[in-house]
């Protein structure tokens, strides 16, 4: 990156020091560096105390799609909740290895959904049933993905790990199946932070995802009235936020059609990737606590496979391998 563009796009930590206004010349250098990278920016409104975090997740919406074999109906619903799980990370301390876990338990043909994302903008997760059938619902003419009716009713669990011990968990009732509404509705219980919540995932007739993202705006304390009155107007009035990244629009330029009316500055720039951090080293621990019994068995087999469940990564241990696993673990117990 040239240095022109490193000072337009550097990060700065602390709210006085920073803000970057965001003129033709930074929206310029930021299309050049992201390209057609899945990001997410933190923006800020210089007249007023509103923030907004925007993010473009569609390549990473892909990777899972491809990784986990999903139909078409698990790709929007996986999409909204990895898209989602990079939003709650707003909760965390930027850029470091804090946690945040999206766990969505309903009773609709699905099932489970889990999304994982860390403070780095990495993520990761999976859908207990990749082949879920399509269901489509008519909304305002138009027709879309039943993401409701595919998740049914049940409960939503956000578990936060800050590097601190024991994580925060918490849950509240899923009052949608949607999931962007969800979570507006878990941060007004759980963390008392009003919030409005956007998640899109687009996809094609041949499955593929042709645009993904979502926005958390919300104020922030000593927000006046007025702002507040004006960033709920100008929520309302947009299109789906994946119609306009299918259009072409940018995360920071969805920033300022969210805080029209006021002066858009950036606070943060955050790349995003599926990214699991499973490793056959991993997958060796999950066969070493098995009982000897069940090793032995794998052994008679001729091998063993193991797949983690939120990336599709398969990790294959010979008989060979086996057997010092076996013997790694009997040496252990004496």
């Amino acid at each position: 990156m040239e240095k022109k563009e490193q000072k337009n796009l550097k990060v700065l930590p602390q709210r006085e020091q920073l803000v970057k206004e965001l003129t033709d010349q930074v929206k310029e250098d930021l299309k050049n560096y992201f390209k057609d990278r899945d990001y997410g920016v933190i923006a800020v409104t210089r007249e007023d105390a509103l923030r907004a975090f925007v993010v473009k997740t569609t390549n990473l919406c892909e990777i899972a799609r491809l990784r986990h074999k999903l139909s078409p109906m698990a790709t929007a619903v996986l999409g909204r909740a990895l898209t989602g799980a990079i939003l709650l990370t707003s909760l965390l301390k930027h850029g470091t290895n804090q946690r945040v876990l999206l766990r969505i338990e309903g009773d609709g043909p699905i099932g489970l959904v889990v999304a994982e994302a860390n403070a780095k903008g990495e993520v990761r997760g999976f859908v207990q049933n990749p082949n879920v059938e399509t269901f489509i619902k008519e909304e305002n003419g138009r027709k879309k993905f039943d993401i409701a009716k595919a998740v049914g009713k049940g409960t939503l669990t956000v578990v936060k790990d800050l590097g601190f011990g024991t994580p925060y968990e918490s849950s509240v009732p899923l009052v949608s199946g949607e999931i962007a509404q969800d979570i507006a509705y878990y941060l007004l219980k759980s963390e008392q932070i009003p919030s409005a919540v956007a998640i899109g995932v687009l996809v094609g007739e041949d499955g593929k995802v042709e645009a993904a993202g979502g926005f958390l705006a919300q104020p922030l304390p000593g927000a006046s009235e007025s702002a507040v009155e004006k960033l709920e107007k100008n929520v309302t009035s947009l299109p789906p936020v994946s119609t306009l990244i299918k259009e072409g629009k940018r995360p920071e330029e969805i920033a300022e059609l969210i805080f029209k009316g006021f002066t858009t500055e950036l606070l943060a720039l955050k790349e995003l990737s599926f990214r699991c951090r499973c490793s056959k080293e991993v997958a060796k621990g999950g066969i070493v606590a098995m009982p000897e019994e069940e090793i032995k068995s794998l052994i008679q087999e001729g091998g063993a496979s193991v797949k983690c469940k939120f990336c599709g990564e398969e990790y294959h241990f010979s008989k060979e391998e086996l057997e010092e696993i076996l013997k790694e673990k009997q040496q252990g117990n004496n």
